[in-house]
């Protein structure tokens, strides 16, 4: 007779911004999922993405890419985005003062 596993669930309570809460709380309706769940799974999922090395998130954004049919952008394309998320960023802050 084998030993089963049992998960031990430690509660936790944590603070979250309301209307990340709510897209949270959406998607876990239309996909038919505790909310609970779906938050494990995210979390599950950045400390895989940001756990290892800068090469190892790299590979694994091609690997999504390629798996979705997403062409790579191109070293100024990278640029460019990235400088416009950067003034967006920016101004969002400066409107919240």
């Amino acid at each position: 007779m084998g030993r089963e596993e049992v998960e031990m669930v430690e509660k936790q309570k944590t603070e979250i911004n309301a209307e990340l809460l709510e897209e949270l709380r959406r998607r876990a309706r239309e996909q038919g999922r505790p909310e609970g769940d779906l938050l494990d799974e995210a979390v599950r999922r950045y400390l895989k993405l940001y756990s290892g090395s800068l090469a190892e998130l790299f590979e694994e954004a091609e690997r999504w890419q390629r798996e979705r049919g997403v062409a790579q952008l191109s070293d100024e394309q990278a640029l460019a985005l990235a400088n416009e998320e950067l003034h967006a960023m920016r101004r969002e802050r400066r409107s919240r003062r």
